[in-house]
């Protein structure tokens, strides 16, 4: 963490506990600067399926080192099921400083589809929504500020 620095395992696996103890139902581990590495992803998955046995534990990856599939695979090695992704790599942490885009989709699902795991997407449904995507955004972009706004409080009115 940019800010923190390594966060020990122990206080993540605090954080879940207590999570949990509040009824929270599904984990999220989050990786949101792009900093860890396949070894550090696979030691915290293993702990925290034995841990917690039974909670649905989901993982988002940014890829801001390159290593955002790398880390996904350790994960699924350890026994992860359910990951985050964006299209296109969408996104990304604003306050993190230098931290990239998430995992793209389309290439999350390339390469578990290519070892053999069955992910549910539909690849090139996929591909041609990131087409659409790439178009939608540039029309975003073209978008008057100022416009958006008046359009927006008029509706509130």
């Amino acid at each position: 963490c940019p800010f923190e620095g390594k966060v020990p395992e122990a206080r993540v696996l605090s954080l879940i506990e207590q999570q949990l103890a509040l009824g929270v139902e599904g984990i999220t581990l989050c990786d949101t600067t792009g900093v860890a590495n396949p070894a550090q992803v696979g030691a915290l998955c293993r702990q925290v399926l034995e841990r917690f046995p039974g909670v649905p534990f989901t993982l988002h990856f940014h890829n801001t080192r390159g290593m955002g599939l790398a880390n996904a695979l350790a994960a699924w090695q350890a026994g992860i099921l359910r990951f985050d992704a964006s299209l296109g790599g969408l996104g990304g942490c604003p306050f993190a400083p230098g931290a990239t885009g998430n995992v793209c989709t389309e290439d999350l699902v390339h390469m578990f589809e290519q070892m053999g795991v069955a992910t549910g997407v539909n690849l090139p449904a996929a591909r041609l929504a990131l087409a659409q995507l790439d178009e939608l955004i540039d029309q975003v972009k073209a978008l008057d500020p100022e416009e958006l706004k008046k359009q927006s409080e008029a509706q509130k009115a």
